[in-house]
């Protein structure tokens, strides 16, 4: 629908209503007063007509009655006109047959008479407060109904002309305003076909042709951002298909093709800054793909070493595991996913029985998780193997485990330390048969004094009794020499238990201390009387101070002090643990090596007197005994000092 359109209907709509309004307000106010006026006149008729037949009706005079009714009657507003005795008998009536047969109902208002076109009315025929008959009568509506339909025609039809002339001078108007809205809709419509160049008419000085002036500057812009936006489309287009290029060049890089020029690196835009970032990213793939084969190369390495290495990422979960550790550890991995954790993996250990020993696995687990940072640790395998663990923690990555299988490395070990000790033993040969030479005699004495005694018939039981008695103390002081020697002389068990440092020590002085005596060396004790309990082999640890002892000895015989004095002393549960002292009087060790004399194969002896492993395998059993043994030189002698966890404290670390 047009704006023109919709103007004339619009006006016509208005006109239309008003019309209607001003219509009922007439109809409604010449209604309301002709209707009112023709019932007002009813009941005055009503009132005239039964004033008129009073007397009659009194007298009972029916043909005054009669005439009375035919006259009235000939009226056209009056239809009927009826006299009613008060006992209901007509006394005269007259008008319209239809009508007076009709049952007799009274009209209300006019509004009630419109059903019969008659207004109903009756009345009483009162003298001076009696009444004496009724009158009714029917007074015709149809003059004022047909005046009231000739008043709805006239009003109409003026309506009908009024907006008909509204209708012709709305179209003439609608046509003159939207003459103008016209051309707007023409220059629209060619604007929106592409035609921005396109210019309207404008005439006049209203809003109409502000609004057509806008249109053509609208119209003038439209055209010269149309213009700049062609220029950019094109410039971009020719960026796309630069950008295509550059990303053709992305593409063959991260498909590692062969070296590629990246184009446009010296222009300005932000093409220059895509193709320079191109380089960076092919600089950075190439950087990548030399971290992967170095990556590749470092897994490869890590495959060829017989060490088992795993890497846990700083969360736990693992990262990376060689084959070394994978084949080992292959039965426990069977049972673990992809992305399991360190914990996991010594819980499912547990499970499977491959730390053997282990008392309390949740505390044993938790102390193998939060142990110390490179602090190397034994670690049991079924079915008889032993691997020292080493577990550090690396930035950025995680927690790196390495295990290393030493079983025959132990194993090695202990055959050189029962290979020492079997040296030692023959070293110490000498002094036994001494040792046991002095229990002997007194025994070959107290016999030989008793077999005289039985001979002569003098043997007294008493006497006999004492004799007898110190031959079985001094066969007990020689069994005691043999019993440390076969003790000392047994292989280990490579099993750590908790042993009684106090006797341990007392037993390799009383075993020491017969070398001694024949070299003139003296040895002195000095322990505490209270029980010191520690974790280890208690074989391999008297070897150690076995080996202290001898070197000693051998630094005291080498040297000009004469008589020569070895000291051990001992000093328990102090901050630190259990402490050792072995001093001795040779002279000392040279500055110069003693950062060197734990290290293997080291001696200062000389050639054919020492193989250097002596201290080297007493430095790895003090710390498999979570230990520490240092030397130092103390008035005119070396001093060996060696620390020992309690028995509480070292458990821990040892129990695998």
């Amino acid at each position: 629908m047009s704006f023109r359109l919709k103007t004339v209907l619009g006006i016509a709509l208005i006109e239309l209503t008003v019309m209607a309004v001003l219509i009922a307000i007439n109809q409604f106010a010449l209604g309301g007063s002709a209707t009112t006026q023709l019932y007002q006149r009813a009941e005055a008729t009503a009132r005239v007509f039964a004033n008129t037949v009073a007397d009659a009706v009194i007298a009972t005079d029916l043909a005054t009655l009669d005439a009375t009714i035919e006259t009235a009657v000939s009226s056209e507003e009056l239809t009927y006109l009826r006299v009613k005795h008060p006992s209901g008998v007509v006394l005269s009536q007259g008008g319209v047959e239809t009508a007076l047969a009709a049952p007799f109902v009274r009209d209300a208002s006019f509004d009630d008479a419109r059903s019969d076109h008659l207004i109903d009315i009756d009345l009483p025929i009162e003298v001076e407060g009696s009444t004496f008959g009724t009158l009714e009568l029917g007074l015709s509506t149809l003059a004022v109904e047909k005046e009231l339909a000739q008043a709805l025609f006239w009003n109409i039809l003026i309506a009908v002309i009024g907006m008909s002339l509204v209708a012709v001078f709305g179209f003439g108007l609608g046509t003159l305003l939207t003459q103008q809205l016209q051309w707007l809709r023409q220059g629209a419509l060619d604007v929106a076909h592409g035609n921005l160049q396109s210019q309207i008419e404008v005439k006049g000085r209203d809003e109409l042709a502000d609004t057509a002036k806008c249109f053509n500057h609208m119209s003038k812009t439209l055209a010269r951002d149309r213009r700049i936006l062609q220029d950019q489309q094109d410039e971009l287009l020719a960026k796309r298909a630069r950008v295509e290029v550059l990303v053709g060049c992305l593409r063959d890089i991260s498909q590692r093709s062969a070296t590629i020029d990246v184009p446009d690196t010296d222009r300005t835009d932000e093409i220059g800054d895509m193709a320079r970032a191109t380089v960076v990213f092919q600089h950075a793939m190439q950087a990548i793909e030399q971290a992967g084969r170095e990556q590749q190369q470092l897994i490869s390495a890590f495959d060829q070493v017989e060490e088992q290495v795993a890497i846990f990422t700083e969360d736990g979960q693992v990262l990376f595991l060689n084959a070394a550790f994978r084949s080992f550890n292959k039965d426990i991995l069977a049972d673990l996913p992809s992305d399991f954790c360190l914990r996991s993996f010594l819980e499912t250990g547990l499970e499977q029985s491959a730390f053997p020993g282990v008392e309390d696995p949740a505390t044993w687990v938790d102390d193998q998780i939060q142990r110390g940072h490179g602090i190397p640790r034994e670690v049991r395998r079924n079915p008889d193997r032993i691997l020292l663990t080493v577990q550090s923690y690396v930035d950025g990555i995680g927690t790196v485990l390495s295990a290393k299988d030493i079983t025959d490395l132990r194993q090695s070990e202990h055959q050189l330390i029962h290979a020492s000790k079997l040296a030692t033993l023959g070293e110490m040969a000498t002094g036994v048969a001494h040792e046991l030479n002095q229990p002997l005699g007194v025994i070959r004495m107290a016999s030989t004094t008793c077999v005289k005694r039985i001979d002569r018939d003098k043997a007294e039981i008493d006497y006999l009794r004492g004799k007898l008695i110190r031959i079985g103390e001094q066969t007990e002081r020689a069994s005691q020499i043999i019993n440390h020697m076969r003790i000392f002389g047994r292989k280990a068990e490579g099993v750590n238990h908790p042993f009684d440092l106090r006797d341990s020590l007392q037993e390799m002085s009383a075993l020491a201390r017969t070398q001694l005596h024949t070299l003139d060396i003296a040895l002195k004790l000095a322990i505490p009387e209270t029980e010191a309990t520690v974790v280890g082999e208690k074989v391999i640890f008297e070897q150690v101070l076995l080996n202290l002892i001898s070197n000693a000895r051998d630094a005291i015989e080498a040297g000009e002090a004469g008589e020569g004095q070895i000291s051990i002393s001992a000093e328990f549960a102090t901050d630190q643990g259990h402490v050792i002292e072995v001093r001795d009087t040779g002279g000392g060790i040279p500055e110069d090596v003693l950062d060197k004399l734990f290290e293997p194969f080291f001696t200062t002896k000389g050639p054919g007197k020492g193989t250097g492993l002596g201290l080297s395998i007493s430095f790895g059993t003090i710390r498999d005994m979570a230990g520490s043994i240092s030397a130092t030189n103390q008035d005119g002698g070396a001093c060996f000092r060696i620390v020992l966890p309690d028995a509480g404290h070292g458990l821990h670390s040892l129990s695998a």
